[in-house]
């Protein structure tokens, strides 16, 4: 025992100097780009140092680690469990450092690298400061969910294929986020979408495999979407490069608005739009923390990303293009925004009914989704002025990606010790666990949008896109902002009742079972809070550095560009006492609605997205596949039976598509594989007529 001890000291130790240095990396990267002491000078002066940083190979290298890394921690296995721990974090912090080195490359015109005759079209990578902010972004979480997770998962079994596609899905999300194009992006999503399936079914119990199975099915339907679109976008442009189509996408009359509906959607499924969203509480609830704190912190914004990659590159004119040129992206913009308002409006409704902790954290997502949704809608809308809400929606990322991640490793601490994760029956945890009570409200304050912490920046720079959008567009949209600060009260009486229910609620229960230890997850979970709140004090370094060298590069108004953000005050009057009405309304709907059981409603089935959206598909297969399988007719009886909307509540609407889809394959096997006989057959001999024709 005293050995034991000892390890998880050592460990413990090494896992908290870890976070010291990522930490230390970053006061460093801080102090050069603001030039303390002289330090940015010094760097710039040094020919070595500048040539280092400015090869492009660091951005390959920076691709394929995580792979490396993946299939060296593979080969060590359960049998080296401390290398192989080391492995996995080791390959997520060079990573990390190779993503602070490529800062001075992605800013002077951006990184590129070329493989022209892969896979036909080929494989292209450019890394701008939009795609730079991800791949930081990515690389800061995946750390610290790491290191997290050295503790949290690191003896349990089937680990060792855990880490493996915790690997492969870093890779892949890299790989999406440095894409150049729509294919490169396409190839490594759909990889991303399977590897991340693995980790959802890691514990391989029924709930979660019916979970991932919804999770798969979700996000292939999500990347056929996105196929669909990008094979009208090839046939009609000619070239799937993230720039400028939109001169020819204005001579293809209506396919351009169905280009971009099919893009959106099909990035949506991932990102947890509505009602796309069907995915996310089903997933997160079953997953492993480690996952679902990747799932929600860095998954769902590549698909958010994607959104604002095609609509900001091929729906954008260039700059200095004239005012005619914005109507389409306008048009689609106006949807958008509504589109953002009804996904944050669903998401804290329900993220409000729940009683598992986990499920309450993903309908948040949701939530959260809605205002990144809400600022690529403001910036399509307002046209050459829109770079306040593309601002907001690219600063909101990053700020949800770390407050997001954080909360579920709260989650991940709780469960861990009580091994319950229904608040309403637990209660009193900040005298055993006073470190993750105080980081849980550090997390919980910055979603909140509270001043002095990061959430506060990006939804007030939020709030004044959506201004902006009532002075220069339609009066309608004051009903979005009204919507917008309800759903903002919204979120902080759930993270009212939340950290009331877990942490200071009074309970009888005595948690004798859980004593302070310092390890590996506290030191993760207060690195990512080192974050939360020093943006949230120094709000203005991610504008300067990453978002508007971007903005300035892109077909927005420069003159108002420069007169937005020179005159842009982070802690306005204005501001501070809308989040404090905000506040104040959220504390009164958790104190009413916990008074008046508002949190406890329970809808009827036929108001749920899986009858109202899913459940017209599972009809469709199911009579298609009578009207073919007309022998078994007591079959499919019993099947309705079984099925029907009336039958048991444990048989979800993807349980009858599957067996709708197994009964249709039963049915037609035999004439399917003829007529794939046939359709070979007549390739084959098409194929040996045209090659003895050209040989003539």
């Amino acid at each position: 025992m005293a050995k034991q001890k000892l390890l998880v000291s050592k460990s413990s130790a090494r896992s908290t100097v870890l976070v010291i240095l990522s930490l230390l990396f970053f006061l460093v990267f801080v102090a050069s780009m603001s030039n303390w002491f002289g330090l940015g000078d010094a760097i710039a002066s040094s020919e070595a140092l500048v040539r280092i940083a400015m090869r492009d190979e660091w951005l390959l290298v920076l691709l394929i680690l995580p792979i490396l890394g993946g299939f060296l921690q593979l080969s060590l296995g359960s049998k080296h469990v401390k290398w192989r721990d080391r492995v996995v974090i080791g390959t997520t912090f060079l990573d990390l450092a190779l993503s602070l080195l490529i800062y001075p490359n992605a800013l002077d015109g951006g990184i590129q690298i070329d493989f022209p005759r892969l896979l036909g079209l080929g494989l292209h990578f450019h890394v701008d400061m939009l795609g730079y902010a991800m791949i930081l972004i990515t690389n800061v979480v995946w750390l610290f969910v790491m290191i997290f997770t050295h503790v949290y998962i690191g003896h349990e079994k089937r680990s060792t294929r855990f880490y493996f596609f915790l690997a492969l899905t870093y890779a892949m999300v890299l790989g999406a986020v440095a894409a150049a194009d729509l294919f490169t992006m396409y190839l490594y999503f759909e990889i991303m979408t399977v590897a991340s399936y693995l980790l959802v079914v890691h514990d391989q119990k029924d709930d979660s495999i019916k979970a991932a199975g919804t999770y798969l099915f979700m996000g292939l339907f999500g990347g056929f979407l996105i196929l669909a679109a990008m094979l009208l976008l090839y046939f009609e442009v000619g070239d799937l490069r993230f720039l400028s189509a939109l001169n020819a996408l204005n001579d293809v009359g209506s396919i351009k608005y169905w280009i971009l509906g099919l893009l959106i959607a099909g990035f949506g499924v991932k990102a947890g739009v509505v009602p796309l969203h069907i995915w996310l509480p089903r997933a997160h609830p079953v997953a492993p923390t480690p996952a679902s704190a990747l799932l929600s912190g860095i998954l769902i914004k590549v698909g958010a990303y994607g959104i604002l990659r095609v609509a900001t590159s091929y729906y954008f004119p260039l700059e200095g293009s004239a005012d005619a040129t914005w109507l389409t992206v306008k048009t689609v913009g106006f949807f958008v925004i509504w589109l953002g308002i009804l996904t944050m409006s669903v998401g804290v409704f329900m993220a409000l009914q729940q009683a598992h902790v986990k499920k309450m954290l993903a309908y948040h997502s949701v939530s959260q989704m809605g205002y990144i949704v809400m600022g690529v809608g403001i910036a399509m809308y307002l046209g050459d002025h829109g770079a306040i809400g593309y601002a907001g929606a690219v600063y909101h990322i990053l700020n949800h990606a770390l407050f997001k991640s954080l909360l579920f490793l709260v989650a991940g601490v709780v469960s861990h010790h009580t091994h319950e994760m229904d608040m309403y029956k637990l209660g009193g945890l900040w005298k055993k666990l006073p470190v993750t009570t105080i980081l849980s409200i550090v997390a919980s304050l910055g979603i909140a949008g509270i001043p002095l912490f990061n959430g506060f920046v990006s939804k007030s720079i939020l709030h004044h896109g959506i201004v902006e959008a009532v002075h220069e567009g339609s009066w309608v949209f004051q009903i979005a902002e009204i919507v917008f600060l309800v759903v903002s009260a919204g979120t902080v009486a759930s993270f009212v009742k939340m950290n009331y229910h877990l942490f200071f609620k009074k309970t009888e229960r005595k948690y004798d079972s859980i004593g302070f230890e310092w390890d590996g997850m506290n030191a993760a979970m207060i690195g990512l809070s080192f974050f939360i709140v020093a943006i949230g004090l120094a709000p203005g370094f991610l504008i300067e550095t990453v978002i508007l060298p971007q903005i300035r590069l892109m077909g927005f108004d420069p003159h108002f560009v420069e007169e937005a953000f020179a005159h842009l005050e982070y802690f306005n009057p204005t501001d501070i006492l809308t989040m404090a009405g905000v506040a104040a309304a959220g504390y009164l709907i958790f104190h009413f609605g916990t008074k008046h059981h508002w949190f406890h409603l329970h809808l009827p089935r036929w108001m749920s997205f899986d009858y109202l959206i899913i459940f017209p598909l599972y009809q469709l297969l199911y009579r298609s596949c009578k009207i073919l399988d007309r022998k078994n007719q007591a079959k499919w009886e019993e099947d309705e039976r079984l099925l029907s909307i009336a039958g048991t509540n444990d048989t979800d609407t993807f349980s009858r598509i599957r067996r709708a889809v197994v009964r249709l394959s039963d049915a037609t096997e035999g004439p399917i594989m003829q007529g794939d006989a046939l359709i070979y057959a007549g390739l084959i001999a098409a194929s040996l007529i045209i090659l003895f024709l050209t040989a003539i």
